[in-house]
């Protein structure tokens, strides 16, 4: 029964951590390929969007690997209290980093979208 229970959260981290590095590479690759998003008529303009995207970019990637870190500390945890309160520690602050990421990236848009 114990292996099993272990099995089970083996699988459910590692699923956990190969979907958000799916999606922070998606991610990356889709922000960092615009050159001139929205129509804008000025190079600065461009040039700061695309380092706004870089920057988000950036730290998705450093939550996912938070995430992934969180997985193996949960992995490693062997069933002690403060090892396993720290692995859920990480792994929930790279999720909340993914969803800061994600509006953050909603935000910029939004706000573009109405500026030009």
């Amino acid at each position: 029964m114990k292996r099993m229970k272990n099995l089970i959260k083996t699988l459910s981290v590692a699923s956990v951590s190969a979907y958000a590095l799916t999606m922070s590479t998606i991610a990356s690759a889709q922000w960092g390929t615009s050159t001139n998003p929205g129509g804008m008529s000025s190079d600065l303009e461009a040039t700061v969007l695309t380092l706004i995207e870089w920057i988000l970019a950036f730290v998705a990637l450093i939550a996912t690997l938070m995430l992934i870190w969180g997985g193996v500390q949960y992995l490693t945890a062997g069933g002690n209290d403060d090892q396993v309160g720290n692995a859920k520690k990480t792994l929930s602050y790279g999720v909340i980093g993914l969803v800061i990421v994600g509006l953050s990236y909603a935000i910029v848009r939004v706000i573009l979208e109405i500026i030009v």
